[in-house]
């Protein structure tokens, strides 16, 4: 908001907000579009209709000019994804297991990368088989919100994995202390964003994968494969962390393929 707002005052000058009219805001749009990318001078514009929804209930303007004011169209990124096929030879060609089951886990929970390196042992239910990602004092959700996982069997066989893997006692004892993270480097220090990052780069360029492809390509993969198993959309949208719903709906275009061949038959 204050942002927003000194970003008015440079723009626009200190007009008296009664006086501001919708010209003087698509000049504001025109003047940002050349300083920043079309979905900031959204946020911009979504903001300052905010501000002045404020001036509008304390009767300092009789209407809120935004109202006939448009934001800017947005071309809807392409949402990559793995098939089944592409994911057994990526997890066959990661030859660090640490990296692999960070992988996997990504996989098979959807989770951003960011909040996978930062899940602890103390989000891990097992009581109930549930994964809470959650906000904390060094980590913040994308949209500030926590949200719960129920742990699938596949994930459930790579947390036991990993607690019984060859060095046993040290993974037990990291279980029990519940500020450990799960993934840790050979410092025991949780997992650097970018350096997993740049290692899955690195595995997805060795088996000549086009380059268009990331590590968020797993949260993909994983919000598509509920979509096409038939999952409600508002449960997909609640697994995901989606803020809002349309966001979720845009992955149904993704599946339209699957769909081909019963369109075929008629």
């Amino acid at each position: 908001y204050n942002r927003v707002l000194n970003d008015m005052l440079r723009i626009i000058n200190n007009k008296p907000v009664k006086l501001i009219t919708n010209i003087d805001i698509e000049n504001y749009k025109s003047f940002r579009i050349k300083e920043v990318k079309n979905t900031t001078v959204n946020i911009d514009l979504k903001t300052m209709k905010a501000i002045l929804n404020l001036a509008l209930k304390w009767n300092w303007i009789n209407e809120n000019p935004m109202k006939y004011v448009k934001l800017l169209i947005i071309p809807q990124k392409e949402r990559l994804c793995f098939n089944d096929n592409e994911l057994k030879i990526i997890i066959n060609n990661i030859p660090d297991p640490e990296l692999k089951n960070i992988v996997l886990f990504g996989l098979y929970t959807g989770c951003r990368l960011n909040e996978i390196i930062n899940v602890q042992w103390k989000d891990i239910n097992f009581i109930d088989n549930v994964l809470m990602i959650r906000n904390k004092e060094n980590f913040k959700t994308k949209t500030g919100k926590n949200r719960q996982i129920p742990i699938s069997d596949n994930l459930l066989n790579l947390l036991n994995g990993m607690i019984n893997n060859n060095n046993t006692d040290e993974n037990i004892l990291s279980m029990y202390d519940p500020d450990s993270y799960l993934f840790t480097n050979e410092k025991k220090l949780k997992f650097n964003k970018d350096i997993v990052s740049k290692k899955f780069k690195e595995t997805l360029r060795k088996i000549k994968f086009p380059e268009k492809f990331h590590f968020h390509c797993l949260r993909h993969t994983f919000i598509t494969n509920l979509i096409k198993s038939g999952v409600n959309i508002n449960y997909v949208k609640e697994l995901a962390g989606h803020s809002e719903i349309q966001t979720t709906m845009n992955y149904i275009h993704i599946v339209t393929n699957d769909l081909r061949e019963a369109v075929n038959k008629i």
